[in-house]
Order: C-alpha cells, then sequence, then structure tokens
C-alpha cells in the first residue's frame, strides 16, 4: 500500500519494587500506528500498554507506520511519550520517523 514503516528500539526502566504498566504513545505524528513485537495481541494504533517487571530494564523493537498520503517531509520530528498510568510518572523522547528518498 506505499506505507512506511521505522523501527525503533524503546528501553522502560521499572525502578520500583512492584510490576507496572507503561503506556507508550505516539505524539505529533498523526495518523500514524505503532506495533511492537512480542505485544502482537495489542492492535496496531498509537498506543501501546507494556507491563514491565520491578526492578528491571524492558528493551523493545517498536515499529511506527504512515501512509505515504501523510509524509509531509523526509525527515518529521515526533516524540514517543511513556506514561505510567498508575502514577503521574511520565517522560518523553524525541525521534524522527525518516522516509527514503524515491528510487531507494
Amino acid at each position: 500500500d506505499g506505507s512506511i514503516r521505522n523501527g525503533y528500539t524503546v528501553k522502560l526502566l521499572n525502578m520500583i519494587p512492584e510490576p507496572r504498566t507503561i503506556v507508550l504513545t505516539l505524539d505529533n505524528l498523526p495518523g500514524a500506528t505503532m506495533s511492537a513485537i512480542g505485544y502482537e495481541d495489542q492492535p496496531a494504533g498509537s498506543t501501546l500498554a507494556i507491563p514491565v517487571e520491578p526492578d528491571k530494564t524492558l528493551a523493545i523493537k517498536v515499529f511506527v507506520q504512515l501512509a505515504p498520503e501523510l509524509m509531509a517531509t523526509s525527515e518529521m520530528p515526533f516524540t514517543f511519550l511513556a506514561a505510567d498510568k498508575s502514577s503521574t510518572e511520565t517522560d518523553s523522547y524525541k525521534a524522527v520517523f525518516e522516509v527514503p528518498e524515491a528510487g531507494q
């Protein structure tokens, strides 16, 4: 269908002694969908709920996909937002969605 998919490694850190779920959200990339290896049970969308074990760092492979009609430029900055919904803790990471030049 002409969509472009970029892959990212996202690391989530749980520094408390109990498990928690981190909600990962795409921000400022309208129309993009996200999926992750190992979380195929969650529908592709702009958010994923990721359980993280106590006192652990979890690295996951996340794919962000965008339809061709939504690609404004060859590099589109966006943000990954991570939030623990059971507390007020949030964090963000700025990333770039890259579109290859025609013919590559």
